[in-house]
């Protein structure tokens, strides 16, 4: 069987502008209270989400900030191409399968238990590499 394909899971952000709330500390009994000041004293009045997201993508990258984007519709068609991908692989998997099962016989014809899947001396099948199994052959 072919290796594995090992893909790995892009991260995906959606940022909006909607303003982050910045509510007040909460005192002992659970309660806001004004006099202790908000959760982030560093977020001015009117911070966006779209903010938060510049400055933190500005401290990943060194203060760049590039954007890759794509519409609604680019993600659908992105969508169908790994489905086409992922049908494609099981088809090829089946195929490889079915060739399998057919090539890999005992030489008395029978399909019980295949040559290359046992490590039998008695097989005169030969060997891959350049020494024979045994050294008398």
């Amino acid at each position: 069987m072919p290796r594995a394909i090992d893909l790995k899971e892009p991260k995906w952000y959606v940022v909006s502008e909607a303003v982050i709330s910045n509510p007040y500390k909460k005192n002992e009994e659970g309660k806001r209270d004004e006099s202790l000041g908000r959760e982030n004293p560093s977020w001015p009045e009117g911070y966006t989400y779209l903010d938060r997201f510049l400055d933190d993508i500005k401290k990943l990258n060194g203060g760049d900030v590039v954007f890759v984007a794509m519409t609604i519709d680019d993600y659908e068609l992105m969508s169908f191409n790994m489905q086409e991908l992922r049908r494609y692989l099981r088809e090829v998997q089946q195929v490889v399968i079915y060739y399998r099962n057919v090539t890999i016989k005992n030489p008395d014809g029978s399909t019980t238990e295949g040559v290359a899947a046992t490590n039998s001396s008695e097989s005169r099948r030969p060997t891959i590499g350049l020494w024979p199994r045994n050294k008398d052959e």
